[in-house]
């Protein structure tokens, strides 16, 4: 008999940390969620000049790495270590931005269907390290990202 009660505790257990990271999974996926703390990311992006994409188009690594990434972010954030609402933008990392460009702006479907721009940006590529050599807002609007703020619980002296 306690046997059996073992066995159902370990899998109820198991149900509810599948069913949280399925429903979890589902709910950080969403660009509702990204804003809760990347509120200006989000106006900048919404007047830039992809604002029909969604957050994870461009910021994504994979599910394992995304999630280990957001796990960190979090325990940094509540631990006052890290201030989303005043991440680095993107004009501090041109590199992963230029991946983030390239991931879309420069497939094998770009190059079928607009081999004129592929070829261009093929030969700029060759010259330049970054897209941002050439494109200053990587999708973002530069003047609102700047209005970002310290958020109240980053300002208070301890």
């Amino acid at each position: 008999m306690g046997r059996f009660w073992i066995i159902t505790i370990v899998v109820v257990v198991l149900a509810l940390l599948v069913g949280g990271g399925v429903g979890g999974h589902h709910v950080s996926k969403q660009n509702a969620f990204c804003i809760t703390c990347h509120a200006y990311e989000k106006v900048s992006w919404d007047h830039g000049d992809h604002f029909f994409n969604d957050c994870l188009d461009c910021h994504t690594k994979g599910l394992v790495t995304d999630k280990l990434h957001g796990v960190r972010k979090v325990y940094l954030m509540f631990t006052g270590q890290n201030n989303p609402h005043n991440d680095p933008p993107s004009r501090l990392y041109p590199e992963k931005t230029s991946d983030n460009c390239t991931d879309c702006h420069m497939t094998s479907e770009v190059e079928a269907n607009e081999p004129e721009f592929f070829a261009q940006h093929t030969g700029m590529m060759e010259n330049f390290d970054t897209c941002q050599a050439c494109h200053d807002d990587s999708g973002h609007d530069p003047e609102l990202q700047a209005l970002r703020f310290e958020a109240p619980r980053f300002t208070q002296e301890e």
